[in-house]
């Protein structure tokens, strides 16, 4: 079971997510967004954990993306806008994630076909609140997702058990203020999907 620890803005906290044995980490360079990582600070993040690293972008315009990757060399980007499916092929240098807002069953269509590494099962980026999980197991039938969206500690089985994903994402299930990771959520999280 793959946990990546989404939303990170401090390098303590990417050290606790590879502590607890988290694969991947990720950082928001979606300006406005309350986890916000201004460029100037990504490469103190980089430095700051072995483990896999995705950049998370929003309708960023392509060649922004494209200068980003091949400056910072990101382990994936995750797409979290409206980004169609020749913009993800597009993307050079890295693999591409693409974020579905599974609130109604029309996306799974999208989600199905669309041209990307991973499908991340989502209930709109940063709400806090979990996607429709019978639509999320649906998905995670024919590809690889990451399971985010409201996921916490508490939940976190009954989500695995109900959709059978790849991994899981979380960003404020682990948090005790937006931004601000508690380690020992973290900690705890990854004991109960048992990494």
């Amino acid at each position: 079971m793959l946990l990546k620890i989404c939303g990170i803005t401090q390098p303590e906290d990417m050290a606790a997510a590879e502590q607890a044995g988290a694969a991947y980490t990720g950082m928001i360079l979606v300006p406005g967004t309350p986890r916000f990582v201004p460029r100037e600070r990504i490469p103190v993040l980089m430095a700051a954990t072995r483990c896999k690293k995705v950049f998370v972008v929003r309708d960023m315009p392509l060649d922004e993306l494209n200068a980003l990757i091949a400056e910072f060399h990101p382990d994936a980007v995750q797409l979290h806008g409206g980004e169609s499916a020749d913009y993800a092929r597009a993307v050079t240098g890295t693999d591409v994630w693409k974020a579905f807002n599974l609130n109604a069953e029309t996306v799974l269509a999208e989600a199905e076909t669309f041209p990307c590494a991973m499908a991340v099962a989502d209930s709109g980026g940063g709400t806090g609140r979990p996607c429709r999980w019978n639509l999320a197991a649906r998905l995670a039938s024919v590809r690889p997702v990451l399971l985010g969206g409201g996921i916490t500690p508490d939940n976190v089985c009954e989500a695995i058990a109900q959709v059978r994903p790849a991994g899981i994402d979380v960003s404020s299930g682990v948090e005790s203020a937006p931004g601000v990771k508690d380690h020992l959520l973290i900690q705890k999280l990854a004991e109960r999907i048992q990494i």
